[in-house]
């Protein structure tokens, strides 16, 4: 009985890795035109992708690319699973675009403990509905409130840094920076801050970074990426303690909010949340008032989950994503100082000296050069390196057909540091982006926010909050290396692109 039963179980292993090499002979026949290096049977490409555990791992990535991509596509299969890389600028736009390819990849599953079903990390049906919800809390209309808020948390900002200015003590950049933006979003997300800059021991600031760590973690373990397994370990215990914390706190937010847009229907006192006529000195409608005035795809109002899960994906975005290039754009400024002094130039020029005046959304449009010096540090170091999305069906972009199932990778990264796109690619040369300069940038080469129907929705938000906190940063003080010059850093990939140690910078009073 024994040996039949072993003898069955031989056939059914035989039988499966058959049915496996068949499988992936078949796609190959499909996808033959993708380039790609020599596979093993069932293993596929592991072999090369082992290459870049240890480290270096950026540039072990590189070799790999270089040895092995070809027009800037290729293709890897890790066991027996399909990955994808395209990086051609005549397929991005269809890639990003194209309805078979708006599904995220199962990769994001591990972001759905916080973030539940969120635009980030939705379905296509869901997030179709969600995004047109969304849309409008990002018009023009809107940041111009928001700007309320930039100018308020980034005066914080510029007195907690009077003291680095005094002692000479070093500056964290990225820790300083990152209460300034988790600060920022949650008064524009919520109507509420955190009081991290006046308290960097915010238990709200301290459960956001942990459980990041987490979620990088299950993304970088394949065991930890199945739930089942997660579930046993110490990190799943962990992360239910944490995740107690932030959906309490966004959710606590939620129902007071909800209580008080009740209590002012029952005394006929109800606040306008129309964007067109909110101006002057009307109090600055939030993200969540948004979601409270919408409804799901039955008519329904939004549920508290519905509304909170929307509201902790655009704090993760805002909060880490805006950090990150904040943190890379003050390291190009102590590496490059004679680009800092042509920004800060044009923020005297543009907003005037005096410290004391506001700096308006007029005067953020005026600051050319200094957007100039944000795309270049968003194209050397974009926060969001890859991105992924999974073929929900086959299709075909150009001459190269996608097979249902499989993974397609673009990266950002890659894209920004390709000489044949942008010359020097390691230089930082914001003249590039200046109108009239040659090459022309092509703005397929550029997706630091992706393109297409699941680009970000936040970045005109983005790019005018940076554009105000830098110019009040710049104005006040002078950022310097914190020896005779700036070191190079080396990079690692925490979910988002940092430096392997700390940026530390020092920091001096303007007089």
């Amino acid at each position: 009985m024994f040996w039949l039963g072993f003898g069955l179980l031989l056939i059914a292993i035989l039988l499966y890795l058959l049915y496996v090499v068949e499988h992936q002979a078949r796609i190959d026949r499909l996808t033959h035109n993708w380039p790609a290096p020599p596979a093993l049977p069932i293993i596929g490409h592991i072999h090369i992708l082992a290459k870049l555990v240890g480290p270096h791992p950026f540039r072990r990535a590189s070799e790999v690319i270089a040895a092995h991509l070809k027009d800037h596509r290729g293709k890897l299969w890790m066991g027996t699973k399909l990955y994808l890389l395209d990086c051609n600028p005549k397929d991005i736009q269809a890639l990003c675009s194209a309805q078979q390819l708006l599904q995220k990849t199962n990769d994001y599953t591990v972001f759905e403990n916080w973030l539940c079903e969120g635009i980030f990390t939705s379905g296509f049906e869901k997030w179709s509905h969600r995004r047109k919800i969304i849309t409008p809390a990002f018009n023009y209309a809107m940041i111009k409130q928001f700007v309320k808020v930039f100018e308020k948390q980034s005066r914080i900002l510029v007195d907690r840094l009077v003291k680095f200015s005094v002692t000479g003590e070093p500056v964290d950049f990225l820790q300083m920076i990152s209460c300034f933006t988790l600060d920022t979003i949650c008064e524009t997300a919520l109507g509420v801050t955190v009081g991290a800059q006046s308290n960097e021991k915010s238990d709200y600031l301290k459960t956001v970074k942990e459980i990041l760590v987490i979620i990088d973690l299950r993304l970088k373990n394949l065991f930890y990426r199945n739930s089942r397994i997660f579930q046993f370990t110490s990190h799943y215990r962990k992360e239910r303690e944490l995740l107690k914390t932030l959906h309490g706190f966004t959710e606590g937010i939620i129902q007071k909010r909800m209580d008080e847009l009740r209590q002012d229907e029952e005394n006929r006192n109800v606040p306008t949340l129309d964007p067109q006529v909110l101006d002057g000195d009307r109090p600055t409608m939030s993200f969540l008032d948004t979601l409270l005035q919408a409804s799901d795809p039955d008519g329904k109002p939004l549920s508290v989950k519905d509304i909170r899960e929307e509201v902790d994906t655009i704090i993760f975005g805002g909060f880490d994503l805006t950090a990150t290039t904040l943190n890379f754009f003050m390291y190009n400024m102590t590496l490059h100082p004679e680009y800092q002094v042509r920004c800060r130039e044009e923020v005297w020029d543009v907003c005037g000296r005096d410290t004391s005046e506001p700096i308006t959304a007029e005067h953020v449009r005026g600051l050319e050069f200094l957007e100039a010096c944000i795309k270049e540090t968003l194209r050397m170091y974009p926060s969001g390196p890859l991105t992924a999305r999974k073929a929900t069906a086959n299709c075909q972009i150009n001459e190269f057909f996608i097979p249902k199932g499989s993974d397609v990778l673009i990266s950002p990264i890659y894209m920004g540091r390709c000489k044949e796109f942008f010359p020097e690619p390691m230089t930082f040369k914001p003249e590039r982006w200046a109108s009239g300069a040659e090459p022309k940038i092509d703005a397929t080469t550029f997706i630091p926010f992706m393109k297409g129907a699941r680009s970000c929705l936040g970045q005109r938000y983005a790019m005018v909050m940076l554009k105000l906190v830098l110019a009040h940063l710049l104005r006040n003080y002078l950022f310097e290396p914190l020896g005779e010059r700036q070191v190079k850093m080396k990079l690692t990939f925490v979910i988002t692109l940092h430096t392997l140690e700390p940026y530390l910078c020092r920091v001096r009073k303007i007089e």
